[in-house]
Order: structure tokens, then sequence, then C-alpha cells
């Protein structure tokens, strides 16, 4: 491989490199010549294109280069590959009516577990509704008989108590009842609060626009923005996004 450019000014001579080492040292000289290398005229900026060009060239030897040797680590991986899938599928198989069977009793406990859970609160509120009668009776109950002595013997001590504690809220005692669930070594139950995949996006963006929640629980859609850049030639008005042009230059061998 021999690049020579157009102007006698910049010399660029590539010699064809024959192995690696060679194609390293030659890398790093143009890469050095690169970096040297000021555009400050007319003339200069002609030397860098074609140095650009030659750059292009040499990378052009280095994909050569390097090329059946990614071929051949990639076919070693592709066989690699392949026996594992192998292996995997065959394990897959084998797990898959286990994994149905897990599926199927762990869907049973669930099912169970909420059944049990809807019985004890029912009891509980049956209960704790019971245990506020009671509290509520017996409040009464003291507060009559004080009323009534206090009545019958002019105590008016007596009639303000009364009314103050027909004045106070009647608090039960908490009623709690255990769950009915069993506790089984090795299993746990385990909370997994997902978010459901329907979502109001307007309200969401009125609530982050309001600072009611947090803008990063919007993502905005890079990729319909970025159509709509190459589209317009960013030219779009959307609020809240600005499009720019990230100019590029590019080289043939």
């Amino acid at each position: 491989m021999e690049l020579i450019s157009d102007t006698d000014d910049l010399d660029v001579v590539v010699a064809a490199p024959v192995s690696k080492d060679e194609l390293a040292v030659q890398a790093n000289t143009w890469a050095a010549r690169a970096a040297a290398l000021v555009i400050t005229s007319r003339e200069t900026c002609i030397d860098a294109s074609q140095l650009l060009k030659s750059i292009k060239h040499l990378r052009a030897g280095v994909a050569k280069f390097w090329t059946p040797h990614i071929e051949a680590a990639q076919e070693t991986k592709r066989k690699a590959d392949a026996a594992r899938k192998s292996l995997v599928d065959e394990r897959d198989k084998m797990d898959a009516p286990l994994v149905q069977a897990e599926t199927v009793l762990k869907r049973a406990l669930l099912s169970w577990e909420a059944e049990q859970e809807q019985r004890r609160q029912e009891e509980e509120r049956a209960l704790q509704a019971e245990a506020q009668a009671r509290a509520e009776a017996a409040t009464l109950a003291a507060a009559a008989a004080l009323e009534l002595e206090g009545t019958a013997s002019g105590d008016t001590h007596m009639l303000a108590e009364a009314a103050d504690i027909l004045a106070q809220p009647i608090e039960a005692p908490v009623v709690s009842v255990a769950s009915y669930q069993p506790k089984v070594a090795g299993v746990s139950y385990r909370d997994a609060w997902k978010v459901h995949p329907t979502i109001n996006i307007r309200e969401l963006a009125a609530a982050v626009a309001a600072g009611t929640v947090a803008p990063n629980l919007l993502t905005p859609n890079l990729v319909a923005l970025g159509q709509m850049a190459r589209a317009t030639e960013g030219t779009a008005q959307v609020p809240g996004v600005r499009f720019f042009n990230d100019r590029t230059i590019a080289a043939r061998a």
C-alpha cells in the first residue's frame, strides 16, 4: 500500500506495512503528523485534506490486516455460542415442566393468601366493632350513673363529670387478629410494587410543569425528536428542546 499526496509541500508517502508492528508504527507516525499540522492558509487546508485521505487509506490497511483475525475469532465465538445455546435449550426443555409447576403453585398460594387476608381483615373489623360497642356501652352506663346520682343528690360536680365523659371520644382498645398464613421455612412472600403500563402522559406532564412531581419522571422520546430534527433540518420549534447541527467531514481512501 503506497499513498502519495497531491501536494508537493506535504510530501506524504505511506509504505505498505508488512507486519502488525510496522502497522502500529505507521499509525503512530501519521497520528503525530496530524497532531503537528496547523491549518493557517488555503495551502495548509489542502495539505490537511490530503493527509486526511492518506490516513483514511491507512485505516483501510489496518482494517484489512485485522479483519481475518477478527473473523476467525468471531467464528470461534459463533461455534462456542452455538454449543452453549444447544446446552441451554436442553436444560430449559428439561426445566420447563418444573417452571410451569412452580408457577401454578405460586399462583395458588398467593390466591389462598389473599383470601385468608381478606378473612382476617373482616374478622378484625367485626371484633373491633364489638369492642367499640362495648366501650361505648360502658361509657354511657358510667355517665348515666353519674348523672342519675348527681341529679338525685344535687351534686353539680357529678353532673359536670358525666357531661365531660359524654363529650370525650370513646375509643376501644385496638383489636388485632393474627395472620392465618402459615410460615414455612424456605418460603417467603415479598411485595413488589410496580407501575401500571397505562399512564396518562398529559396528566403526568402537567404535574411536572406544575412542579408537583420531579421532571425525571418524564423521559423524552429521543428517537422521535431525532427524526423531527432531520426532517425539518432543525427548524421545528418544540418547547424545551434545542436542535443543533453536528456537522461532520468524510474522506475516501
